[in-house]
């Protein structure tokens, strides 16, 4: 029989126990309220809207979803697209086969968090490539008899138009595209004054290089807690809060909106250089690719709220037009409107096929909310943009010389 004295520390060591044990339930319990109903998140990586790639920088999540942005649904494919069906693979002979590619705006990413009003992440059946499909199956049923036309959304938030052939390059060309559509402009046609656009990209996996290299002790911490992060919320909440951190104090700068100064300089030459070593360039190598694949190619300037005509939007479009303002940078917005009118000119000395379509907006839609925010449109907004598309495709494809070879 065990003397008291010798029970003690037993229990002792018992308290301990169950008291750690208790702590350690309540931290996860706090950290689960947290994680989801302050972070909208959830363990593993499904409320991740973006993966690493060592491409392309960051890739659509095929598993992405979260409750107030999707209603919980996905809304990638599993190839990571921006759409609900598989791509068929081989492409079938009587596809039409059309890519749109492009930033959030392509996307159709929504607004949280920011001083914009909240808005979801548009659905698939909401974004200009769903519209401009039904537009072209409608507008080309009889030109095209039996063809079924496909537009897809290789679309990704944050892309600059280096990206877009560096996912041809990687991916898109397997699929056999007929045409690929752009629509870009936000991200980096106004960077007016950077030298080297590819070396002043400052997101995702870009700067995670950097730190990796750096030895940075914040992103270590991240890194580290992203694989217990799958099974344990204070793992995810920590893993998110180290995340924060090296955004904050790690994290690289880089100069993504351009030199404001360059208007005080000859903006006009700065722009054209602009141009050359950046977007015009990339659309030459598109040019190239679509000769050695056999595809055809348009850009499209996106829409952006501070090109309206204030007169012509609606009370809401408004106030975002004036969020905006407030919120640029000083420069920012003179130099969009500087460079708009010499875009023309420069894609055209390029070769490179261009349409403007930076405004939507007309007194007919003035009931309609036609922005989420600055760039980003609503399923309306999309409408308008894929209407406005929809006659230089349509004339694209009759002129691309693949259009009679599918249908025959």
């Amino acid at each position: 029989m065990s003397k008291p004295g010798q029970t003690r520390p037993i229990v002792k060591a018992l308290m301990i126990l169950i008291y750690v044990v208790f702590l350690a339930l309540l931290i996860e319990l706090l950290s689960y309220v947290a994680v989801v109903h302050v972070f909208d998140n959830a363990l593993g990586g499904r409320a991740e809207r973006h993966l690493y790639s060592s491409i392309r920088g960051h890739e659509l999540n095929p598993d992405y979803r979260r409750e107030f942005d999707t209603g919980g649904e996905r809304i990638h494919s599993d190839q990571g697209f921006r759409r609900d069906t598989a791509v068929l693979l081989p492409k079938p002979q009587d596809t039409y086969r059309i890519f749109l590619m492009g930033g959030s705006t392509a996307y159709a990413i929504g607004s949280q968090g920011s001083v914009y009003p909240e808005h979801p992440t548009l659905t698939n059946q909401e974004t200009v490539s769903h519209f401009l499909e039904q537009d072209l199956r409608a507008e080309l049923q009889d030109e095209m008899p039996g063809v079924n036309i496909e537009v897809i959304n290789a679309g990704v938030a944050a892309y600059h138009s280096f990206q877009h052939v560096l996912y041809f390059y990687e991916t898109l060309y397997e699929y056999e595209p007929d045409m690929i559509v752009f629509l870009d402009g936000h991200n980096d046609f106004y960077n007016v004054g950077i030298k080297n656009p590819i070396q002043s990209y400052g997101y995702s996996s870009a700067r995670m290089v950097d730190a990796l290299n750096e030895r940075k002790p914040f992103f270590a911490t991240y890194a580290f807690l992203r694989a217990p992060a799958d099974y344990s919320y204070t793992f995810k909440l920590a893993s998110k809060l180290t995340q924060g951190l090296y955004d904050r104090y790690e994290a690289p700068s880089y100069n993504t909106e351009g030199d404001a100064t360059a208007l005080e300089r000859d903006f006009s030459a700065e722009l054209a250089e602009t141009a050359r070593v950046g977007f015009l360039r990339n659309y030459k190598l598109i040019e190239t690719l679509g000769d050695y694949h056999g595809f055809c190619y348009q850009v499209f300037l996106q829409p952006e709220v501070v090109f309206e005509d204030t007169a012509n939007l609606g009370a809401v479009d408004r106030e975002i037009a004036q969020i905006t303002r407030d919120r640029y940078s000083p420069g920012r917005e003179e130099i969009m409107k500087r460079a708009r009118p010499a875009f023309p000119a420069l894609f055209e000395q390029a070769g490179v096929p261009f349409t403007d379509i930076g405004e939507i907006a007309d007194p007919a839609h003035q009931d309609k909310v036609l922005y989420v925010d600055y760039t980003h449109l609503t399923p309306e907004g999309s409408k308008l943009v894929a209407d406005r598309m929809l006659p230089v495709v349509v004339e694209a494809i009759a002129g691309c010389g693949n259009a009679v070879e599918v249908s025959q």
